[in-house]
């Protein structure tokens, strides 16, 4: 016990506490690397399964995709009349949505309706965008 041994053994008690307060210190800084990695949550797949082709045209929201999408197209989320549809965009495209999603300004897309590798994995190829007023 600390205190009521020799005098002797105060220092190697004072090492000991310093060891095991150093091992404390790494475990705790793993369990909480581990718990940052715990919350990033990958988003899950929209439940509507959206025929192939079919054309999509609509105004609103667009944000940055926050996680690992279901196929590498995936780049933005869009919000529009209660439902989030994801977007793929090609370069010019993309460029727009970034801008619009940064600025929060409500954009007007149009494209066709994919399908990734994944089952249920539908998203839109957009082939225009313009940010509307």
């Amino acid at each position: 016990m600390i205190g009521l041994g020799k005098p002797s053994g105060r220092s190697s008690d004072f090492s000991n506490v310093k060891t095991f307060l150093f091992h404390l210190f790494i475990a705790a800084a793993a369990l909480a690397g581990m718990a940052g990695c715990a919350q990033i949550k990958k988003p899950a797949a929209q439940a509507r399964a959206v025929p192939t082709g079919l054309r999509f045209d609509q105004v609103g929201a667009v944000t940055l995709f926050p996680g690992e999408p279901c196929t590498p197209q995936i780049m933005f989320n869009f919000r529009s009349a209660g439902s989030t549809v994801w977007l793929g965009a090609p370069k010019q495209e993309t460029r727009i949505l970034t801008e619009a999603a940064k600025n929060n300004r409500r954009v007007h897309v149009s494209g066709k309706w994919r399908h990734g590798a994944q089952s249920k994995c539908s998203y839109v190829e957009v082939t225009r965008a313009e940010i509307t007023r």
